[in-house]
């Protein structure tokens, strides 16, 4: 006896070491952030507009509500770590009680072996994690044909089953104990999983609607290397070959797929503006909702795109919004928490982390899909609009292979972010079709905007007009920062039916007729037969759909617009300037009840004196180019095409002046249109 208490001192504390295991749990959570905090310069933007956004004190706000709720989460978290290190610990103990090893000393074994699991697992799964990217390298490596991640896994799995096995051998009283409550716990997960994927299926005439967006996808890079699930979808689809968008940023170009209307017309020109100052009307969602239909969102980002349930939708699935999204996920780098946030308690720890692109170094792709297949149901007739923004800048994820995008990089990390998101299209179409969704269904498919990539072919000839006060193209790269770039104002537009829901549409193959995203809203309430009210700036799209006589005589002659947005000067892949950084965040305000970021009411007229606006018809092009720093008459811009005609360049001079209330100088340059 004496020999066995000397071995085992604090085997009549119960509670001994768990402090010392909580102690290291903190070490670990501190430990994580050594590397972030050393590189301030990788959030300075995020953290730049916040600071510029603030006028009270940030413990004042939401934001530092959300900041000090997060701060708890992940101090639970790892003492909840530090706790099971604890009681393996005690397991250990009962297991092998000659060994002679205080709980103290069986707390940090165990701590240095799930804390190795734990770096090793992280930089296999989060290779561009704060402590994933030093080990990255030797995460990867082989060794007799195993990962290490196999190797760490098999370890500490072997060393748990053994230490619970022993312990069970040698406490016999318990033994019925531990079985009963693994079996509750193990009837509790399955039922809490059963009846959040037994979701019904739809029992009804009326169609879904479904869309589907990818962003900055230009229509040339759906091919069959690069999107090959999106290539066959188009394949089989009608597929509208001349497709615009009347802006080239998500919020803008959502609105008016929503709306129908345009821009200008509902005053969501511009991204992060406040609420008050958006006049949508009546969305299509909402005149779906007033005939039966249930409607949902889905966006795995959300930092500039504020859409949410206002617009019509009875449940959205996207990340938080709000200053909280631009800090957070700069912090949202701990080994521990990376492994969760993915799944359901991660969802509910780390809401503005679980499924949020904008944490592009820990976002898995596949975590979105199993969120939009875990909260809608499908029970009746459904409007599904969900958003996949991988393919935006900086063309990032958890996996893949490159970290930050570089001038001489960025087309290949481009079409990378392409091909994993033509694989999360895959999965929801195919999620979709599990559910029965696709059993009575028109599908949508479309890009809400394209994407420059600094190549030769991205802008117009001659679209650079030099300083002397008419510059066109502030940078090489992005999307609406040029309407002399087609590939940022062209994007992928497909409709095609299934099941029941094929009788709607009778043509097949591609349709040249100029088109806009504004069609889309009055196109659908054609199909489905139900009359609305509403003024539409688009224009349907049913009769090309249902090769009716004389439909393309509609679209003959149709001038459809796009515009820039607020490009502040000084950003660019190969330059970047800190006081470029303090002027755009100067732009931005937060409001400190609900977190949201807007831009200054008072600086609007400013940015809009700024931005481009353009005119197509065909292949005549117009455009109206203020001077540097707004303000003044605009230049007008022609491209002639491949013959000159007065009437056409006066026919566009003028919807420009009407449809955007511009004022033109004496002054005309004229351009070529194509390379």
């Amino acid at each position: 006896m004496q020999a066995h208490a000397q071995t085992s001192p604090d085997r009549h504390s119960p509670t001994a070491g768990i402090a010392f295991g909580c102690s290291l749990a903190v070490l670990l959570l501190l430990a994580s952030f050594a590397r972030i905090v050393g590189d301030v310069s990788s959030a300075a933007f995020n953290i730049q507009i916040v600071k510029g956004a603030l006028d009270v004190p940030l413990w004042h706000t939401r934001l530092g509500l959300n900041i000090a709720l997060f701060a708890l989460a992940l101090l639970a978290l790892h003492l909840a770590f530090g706790t099971t290190c604890w009681l393996l610990a005690m397991l250990s103990g009962k297991a092998f009680p000659k060994a002679r090893a205080s709980r103290r000393q069986w707390t940090l074994g165990w701590f240095l072996l799930c804390a190795a699991w734990l770096l090793v697992a992280n930089a296999t799964r989060f290779p561009h994690s704060s402590l994933g990217e030093p080990y990255s390298q030797l995460a990867a490596k082989r060794l007799f044909g195993a990962t290490p991640l196999a190797i760490a896994t098999c370890v500490l799995v072997l060393a748990i089953v053994v230490t619970l096995v022993m312990a069970l051998r040698r406490d016999t009283k318990r033994r019925t104990a531990w079985f009963m409550a693994g079996a509750i716990a193990l009837a509790t997960v399955s039922g809490f999983t059963w009846k959040h994927l037994a979701h019904t299926t739809p029992r009804s005439d009326a169609p879904n609607v479904i869309f589907l967006g990818i962003d900055s996808l230009r229509p040339d890079a759906v091919d069959a290397q690069t999107a090959p699930h999106v290539r066959e979808f188009l394949d089989g689809a009608v597929q509208f070959t001349d497709a615009i968008t009347p802006l080239a940023r998500t919020f803008p170009s959502w609105v008016s797929v929503l709306t129908g209307r345009h821009p200008h017309t509902t005053g969501a020109y511009m991204n992060l503006l406040p609420t008050g100052l958006v006049h949508s009307g009546s969305t299509l969602p909402q005149l779906l909702r007033q005939h039966g239909y249930r409607t949902y969102y889905a966006i795995d980002e959300t930092r500039f795109s504020n859409i949410d349930a206002s617009y019509g939708f009875d449940h959205t699935a996207t990340p938080t919004m709000g200053g909280s999204d631009f800090v957070l996920t700069w912090f949202a780098d701990t080994p521990l928490s990376n492994l969760i946030v993915s799944t359901r308690l991660g969802g509910w720890l780390f809401p503005h982390l679980h499924a949020n692109r904008a944490a592009h170094s820990i976002y898995d792709p596949d975590s979105f899909v199993r969120r939009v297949n875990r909260e809608f149901n499908f029970d009746q007739p459904v409007f599904l609009a969900a958003h996949l923004t991988l393919p935006h800048w900086p063309f990032t994820w958890a996996t893949s292979t490159d970290e930050e995008p570089t001038a001489d990089r960025i087309a290949d990390m481009y079409a990378s972010a392409v091909h994993r998101a033509d694989q999360q299209f895959s999965e929801l179409l195919a999620m979709l079709q599990r559910r029965g969704v696709l059993d009575n269904a028109v599908v949508i498919v479309l890009s809400d905007h394209g994407e420059a990539l600094g190549q030769a072919d991205d802008f117009m000839p001659n679209a650079f007009l030099g300083e002397d006060g008419a510059a066109t193209v502030a940078q090489k790269w992005g999307h609406g920062t040029s309407v002399f770039s087609p590939h940022q104002y062209r994007v992928v537009l497909g409709i095609r039916a299934y099941g029941r829901a094929t009788s709607l549409i009778r043509h097949d193959g591609a349709i040249a007729e100029p088109v806009s995203l504004l069609d889309l809203a009055p196109t659908v309430l054609d199909l489905l037969q139900m009359p609305s009210a509403e003024g539409f700036d688009g224009q349907s799209l049913a009769g090309l759909l249902r090769s009716e006589p004389r439909a393309s005589e509609e679209f003959t002659g149709r001038i459809r617009f796009t515009e820039s947005e607020y490009n502040p000067q000084g950003f660019s892949l190969d330059s970047f300037t800190p006081s470029a950084l303090a002027t755009a965040a100067k732009v931005y305000q937060l409001d400190p009840a609900t977190d949201r970021i807007t831009v200054r009411p008072d600086l609007i007229d400013w940015i809009m004196s700024t931005r481009q606006y353009a005119a197509v018809s065909g292949e005549f092009f117009a455009a109206a180019v203020p001077k540097v720093g707004g303000g003044g008459p605009y230049r007008f811009v022609y491209a002639p095409g491949p013959r000159p005609d007065s009437h056409q360049q006066e026919r566009l001079r003028r919807a420009l002046e009407a449809r955007f209330g511009i004022t033109f100088g004496d002054e005309t340059t004229l351009i070529s249109p194509t390379p």
